[in-house]
């Protein structure tokens, strides 16, 4: 069945077959390599020896435990548990079955105890050839490890596709101040150079804190970044930020002082108002990055579901659009920002972060979109 010519076979026929029954070892082997060959991916789920063979081949190989003694205590428990949750929820409504209540909470603790003796002894099942072959291993005897390995697995990998977008959007931007604004004198501070440091570590951090959801879409994800809608997306959004940074830089640029040593490019740091106001929409571009590259379902948790990116970012807008309206002094002065010529610039100033803010936003879900076509042909 390993054979070149039973594998020509085999190609053509495995994958107008929807169910293999009472398969030996050898045929398990034969149908998943059989389906490599087609140009499928595989996944094979086994419990014992005779699955070595086929776990070894497949694309994603799983070992799960097989006891059947501690399976037949497992399943009796958890039926027993989900049943006497039912009636116990049936039964809250009328005050006339507490009695009953109390009865089935004495027996709740019991099908609980013996769930929880099950689950000890799985826990101390020595694992057999199945887990030297399989790089996946589950300590359960369900086939819903199958289902687990692909919902984490997908949110890994957009999480992954989504890190790599930003990280796109913001060395482009970070491209744009290293070249043609550094020709105009705009610098970073130590101090602002930290503060964003650590805001960036935060804000990906929090993007990996995005947990799978319980339900497994029909959509696959794309299986890679160099999608045409990816690329155009990342064009896109630094295209909106290079209009607002340049934006800004030019209403900055008539105030600065001809005799600031700062304004040549190899000058030290100084506090300006260039340098505020480029600082302020580089970091906002950032920010703002993170809110719109953030994909949330089918796959994994929305935006809003994640609160700790979700608090995160709203706090960076606030203390931007703090520090561009000089609310706070102490603030503009820990991060090295120079106080603005007039309450006009300030005010033009928020006026092209918000702008910025709103059309990045408004994009978001023209690319969700995109996305939707990216995830379906990738």
């Amino acid at each position: 069945l390993l054979g070149p010519s039973a594998q020509n076979v085999l190609k053509m026929l495995v994958p107008c077959v929807s169910v293999f029954a009472r398969c030996a070892p050898r045929q398990k082997e034969a149908v998943i390599t059989a389906l490599n060959g087609a140009g499928r991916y595989t996944l094979m789920c086994g419990d014992g020896t005779n699955d070595v063979g086929a776990l070894k081949q497949s694309h994603i190989g799983i070992s799960i435990i097989s006891v059947p003694e501690i399976e037949a205590k497992q399943r009796s428990a958890t039926e027993a548990v989900l049943s006497l949750r039912r009636k116990k929820g049936s039964a809250s409504d009328a005050p006339s079955k507490k009695k009953k209540d109390e009865k089935s909470g004495m027996t709740m603790e019991q099908s609980l105890q013996q769930l929880a003796e099950a689950q000890e002894e799985l826990s101390q099942v020595a694992l057999g050839d199945a887990s030297v072959a399989s790089p996946f291993t589950s300590r359960t005897m369900s086939i819903k490890c199958c289902k687990d390995v692909l919902q984490q697995g997908r949110c890994t990998l957009v999480t992954m596709l989504q890190i790599y977008k930003i990280l796109g959007v913001n060395c482009l931007v970070n491209a744009l101040v290293l070249s043609k604004l550094h020709m105009h004198g705009v610098k970073q501070g130590d101090r602002q150079l930290t503060a964003v440091g650590v805001v960036i570590a935060g804000l990906f951090f929090f993007v990996t804190k995005g947990k799978p959801l319980s339900s497994l879409s029909s959509q696959r994800p794309p299986s890679s970044v160099l999608c045409k809608q990816a690329l155009a997306s990342i064009g896109s959004q630094f295209l909106i930020h290079f209009i607002a940074i340049m934006a800004a830089t030019n209403v900055s640029l008539p105030y600065l002082d001809p005799d600031d040593p700062s304004i040549t490019p190899d000058g030290p740091f100084n506090p300006n108002p260039l340098n505020t106001s480029c600082f302020l929409m580089t970091v906002l571009s950032t920010i703002n990055t993170f809110m719109i590259n953030y994909r949330g379902r089918p796959y994994m948790q929305d935006l809003r579901e994640n609160k700790l990116l979700l608090r995160s970012i709203q706090i960076c807008l606030g203390v931007l659009f703090t520090s561009a309206l000089e609310i706070f002094e102490p603030m503009n002065q820990l991060l090295q920002l120079s106080p603005l010529p007039s309450f006009g610039f300030k005010i033009t100033l928020c006026g092209i972060m918000a702008v910025d803010t709103i059309v990045a936003y408004k994009v978001k879900k023209t690319i969700t979109v995109s996305d939707h076509n990216c995830y379906e042909c990738g």
